[in-house]
């Protein structure tokens, strides 16, 4: 199986990665002092409510976030009036979150790859699911709803 279809997993490896390079560097601080901190609390509180409130309109629509499995439902509702991909939306933002606490680039560097990833390979082929299964009510919905935000 192709990692880059398990976005979860893509997402830890990514920034697995990113640890690592800071533990050999010698370079792993984290702070939550000053405005970084706060805005990284709060960017890292933003992001586990979309996961949440996504998870939640899951269970309701009775689907799974798993990518892999196919969609029973399409979820218009809450989080995903505003994005199409509120978790993935979740994940990336988290990366920025871990940039503050740590105060490095290297969580940027893996949200951009995690985002980049997501964007043109796992996101299209989602869609094209969801293109042949819900057919006009996904052709509306994507019209109306953006993809991140």
């Amino acid at each position: 199986m192709n990692i880059f279809r398990l976005p979860l997993l893509t997402w830890i490896v990514l920034n697995s990665i990113a640890l690592y390079v800071l533990h050999v560097k010698n370079n792993f601080l984290w702070s939550f002092s000053g405005w970084m901190g706060i805005l990284a609390i709060l960017v890292a509180l933003e992001s586990f409510g979309w996961i949440a409130v996504s998870l939640y309109y899951f269970h309701c629509y009775n689907t799974s976030p798993n990518p892999t499995n196919k969609a029973k439902a399409l979820i218009t509702k809450g989080p995903f009036r505003l994005s199409r991909n509120p978790l993935y939306l979740a994940f990336t933002s988290m990366c920025i979150s871990l940039a503050l606490f740590t105060h490095s680039p290297y969580f940027l560097v893996s949200g951009l790859v995690f985002w980049l990833i997501t964007d043109l390979y796992t996101i299209p082929l989602e869609e094209r699911y969801l293109a042949e299964h819900f057919k006009e009510e996904w052709r509306q919905y994507s019209q109306q709803t953006r993809r991140w935000l």
